[in-house]
């Protein structure tokens, strides 16, 4: 074969086509693939696990629990060309000596023995190219994979406020962060055939005590390290979490299928379960 036909040959090739990471559109799409599924009708679980450390003035973070848990998934793009992703969460609270799923903690921080309130949000649901907000991502080329970082500072009003939850608020304002550092193979995101691409990823969290550690406005934070990749679905789970979801969560067993707002965080989850138990008592 000429050099001609050679260098026509590899331009041609579907393994040599550019990713382009630096279009609105394609940045958004390789997005989609990595967080979900391009496919609407295929849905994606992101599985984590982690320990969960206190972060207090003048100390060493020390390490209070693990804990295991799932996005479930589903992506749709609109007539608009804006992504949808329809999501729901569960997360678990692991004792780090057995690895078991607790139900109360012994708080090395108070004393006291709390309740275990899991983390069971739905929805949570993203936009992810909303009109007016470019999506902009900060993708990394390197060689046969692509990385990702995102880095995501919170601020908004506590849904827990001091006044009426002195016990469980850390304030009037919820402060904290998350921050994701994503990996996949560089062929799978070129790959047109490929609706959905494999992905490892690590996760940082900076945030306010639990509320049902009832640690109130006392100094300090928590700090959550973990990791995860994708799972083809909730049978790739841990068999502990898998019975939960049966015979507790069976609505988490698939991804949402209509677009609610708002989304659903622990803490006004949190703020739900008191005042519905507030109600039972007054009935």
């Amino acid at each position: 074969m000429s050099s001609v036909l050679l260098a026509v040959a590899i331009a041609l090739s579907p393994q040599a086509k550019a990713l382009d990471l630096q279009s609105e559109q394609g940045s958004v799409e390789a997005m989609v693939k990595l967080r979900c599924s391009l496919d609407p009708k295929q849905e994606e679980i992101l599985w984590w696990a982690g320990t969960l450390f206190a972060q207090e003035p003048g100390k060493k973070a020390a390490p209070l629990m693990g804990f295991e848990g799932y996005n479930i998934c589903r992506a749709e793009k609109q007539a608009d060309g804006v992504w949808r992703l329809y999501t729901r969460e569960l997360t678990f609270y692991r004792d780090l000596k057995t690895g078991k799923i607790i139900d109360s903690w012994d708080n090395p921080l108070s004393g006291e023995r709390n309740e275990v309130v899991q983390v069971a949000n739905d929805p949570v649901n993203t936009v992810l190219n909303a009109p007016g907000r470019p999506m902009h991502l900060p993708w990394v080329e390197a060689d046969d994979q692509v990385m990702l970082t995102l880095n995501i500072p919170l601020a908004y009003p506590n849904p827990l406020q001091p006044a009426e939850f002195p016990a469980e608020s850390s304030g009037p304002t919820y402060m904290g962060s998350e921050h994701f550092m994503f990996f996949a193979p560089r062929a799978d995101l070129e790959n047109p055939a490929l609706k959905s691409v494999p992905v490892t990823y690590g996760w940082t969290r900076i945030g306010p005590w639990l509320p049902w550690m009832k640690l109130g406005m006392r100094p300090g934070s928590l700090l959550y390290i973990a990791q995860g990749n994708k799972r083809a679905s909730v049978s790739e789970l841990p068999a502990d979490i898998q019975e939960l979801v049966r015979s507790r969560y069976p609505e988490y067993a698939r991804a949402p299928e209509t677009w609610v707002q708002p989304n659903v965080t622990s803490w006004s989850a949190y703020k739900q379960l008191k005042q519905g138990a507030a109600a039972k008592q007054q009935d």
